[in-house]
């Protein structure tokens, strides 16, 4: 099925779509993903296999085209071919959303701060590609840092790159405005703060209004998210609730990787735990659970630390003291939420086991499900880093999938909301005369 011309409602399109954490939320929430853009072929793979093919476990995208190649492309590439561009101005009134993420290292608060950063220009990028298309709205997700503004030039003002984005969907006929949210809320086990930039073609609305108009439906969406999916309506999911059962009670050899152990599952004592591993068998052993191979000189700093440090970031002064120039080691609190999970699963060690953190309970922690797998290399070092994206930089860099999918949901109220509110008849304002 690769023809529009019937498209269900509720249809999207997901540029910068890396392993498919948005696109999974956004699936559940209730939208028909025509297709995405992915640049790395290990990403894509992962979003492919889970979200794409015709046996995926969640099939989010059951439309896609004829024209649009199905493998990993590159957005600028695609926008530089006019073909391409023909065809995505052709999709004019069948697309109801266009969403992303755009790569955030430039304007992150947790890396080097550039507003010259060349990813940053791919924000520009996703709106040239509205421009063409030109959906009913526009979602773009990205870390607190994109509504920071950047300390200015001389002689010029500084501004956000939000503020920025704001401004030109708005010079495209949007309304727009940002919100800043907590993954926390929507049941995810981790304090990881993003922005969501969320525009409308609306007509005649304010800006303060749709920015009420969404606070309010984002809100009611983080709490029906909970609810559905059978968690506690209010409080944290904390990182025991999340991975207590991969804690590796019985460990085996890992299945992809001969020279690794994992851990089988052990009892899903927690709801979050239980929503993790629905359609999985029991007894199986959990996908990209690999475990580190330590040497002894890391084995005995974690059991130190296990001894002797408070839960939370070590200090410098314990790590330099006790032989390691790593700056950033986090022995998680098993109680508590994690903070923000980042690409570097070498950076958190595990509550209860002197190791590191496997890929799969990074994403437990990101609220990606069990039955979800990651597929390329798992771990990549060096410059390479900033051109392939291995597994660990796969989760680590996406929507967490509980977040996603409260973001397609507070649209999908939102464009409904509007929606009414065109459809219903104008009040007369003429006063009654007395006869």
């Amino acid at each position: 099925m690769n023809d529009i011309d019937e498209a269900p409602a509720w249809t999207s399109i997901e540029l910068f779509a890396g392993c498919g954490g948005l696109a999974l939320g956004m699936h559940r929430a209730g939208w028909n993903g025509l297709f995405a853009i992915e640049r790395d072929p290990m990403a894509f793979e992962t979003l492919e296999t889970n979200l794409v093919d015709a046996n995926a476990p969640y099939k989010a995208f059951s439309r896609w085209p004829n024209w649009m190649p199905r493998k990993n492309t590159d957005l600028v590439a695609l926008l530089a071919n006019s073909e391409f561009c023909d065809h995505l101005r052709g999709l004019k009134g069948s697309v109801d959303l266009v969403a992303g993420g755009p790569p955030c290292q430039g304007f992150s608060v947790g890396g080097k701060r550039d507003g010259e950063d060349e990813r940053n220009s791919l924000v520009y990028r996703m709106l040239d590609f509205v421009e063409l298309v030109q959906p009913r709205a526009v979602l773009i997700e990205n870390v607190e840092g994109m509504a920071r503004r950047f300390v200015s030039k001389p002689g010029t003002a500084g501004t956000s790159v939000a503020e920025d984005a704001i401004a030109k969907l708005e010079d495209l006929g949007y309304i727009a405005s940002y919100h800043l949210i907590n993954s926390a809320d929507f049941g995810v086990p981790q304090a990881r703060k993003r922005v969501a930039i969320i525009g409308v073609m609306a007509a005649g609305m304010s800006r303060q209004a749709l920015h009420d108009l969404t606070a309010v439906a984002i809100e009611r969406a983080a709490k029906a998210v909970r609810v559905e999916h059978g968690l506690p309506a209010e409080g944290n999911i904390t990182v025991k609730d999340a991975i207590d059962d991969l804690a590796g009670a019985r460990v085996v050899t890992s299945p992809d990787s001969p020279r690794f152990k994992s851990g089988v599952y052990g009892v899903a004592k927690s709801a979050y735990a239980k929503l993790m591993r629905e359609g999985v068998m029991e007894g199986a052993i959990p996908d990209s659970h690999r475990m580190s191979v330590h040497g002894e000189g890391v084995r005995t700093l974690y059991e130190l630390a296990h001894r002797t440090q408070t839960p939370g970031r070590l200090s410098k002064e314990f790590l330099l003291k006790n032989g390691t120039k790593k700056d950033k080691k986090v022995l998680l609190d098993s109680a508590a939420l994690v903070a923000t999970i980042t690409t570097h699963p070498d950076e958190y060690i595990h509550y209860k086991h002197a190791r590191n953190i496997t890929v799969r309970e990074m994403a437990r922690l990101q609220s990606f499900p069990d039955r979800f797998t990651f597929h390329g290399r798992y771990t990549i070092n060096g410059p390479r880093r900033r051109f392939d994206v291995a597994r660990c930089s796969q989760v680590g860099n996406a929507v967490p999938p509980l977040m996603g999918e409260g973001l397609g949901r507070a649209v999908i109220e939102v464009l409904t909301t509007i929606g009414e509110i065109k459809a219903k008849p104008k009040t007369s304002r003429r006063t009654k005369v007395d006869a």
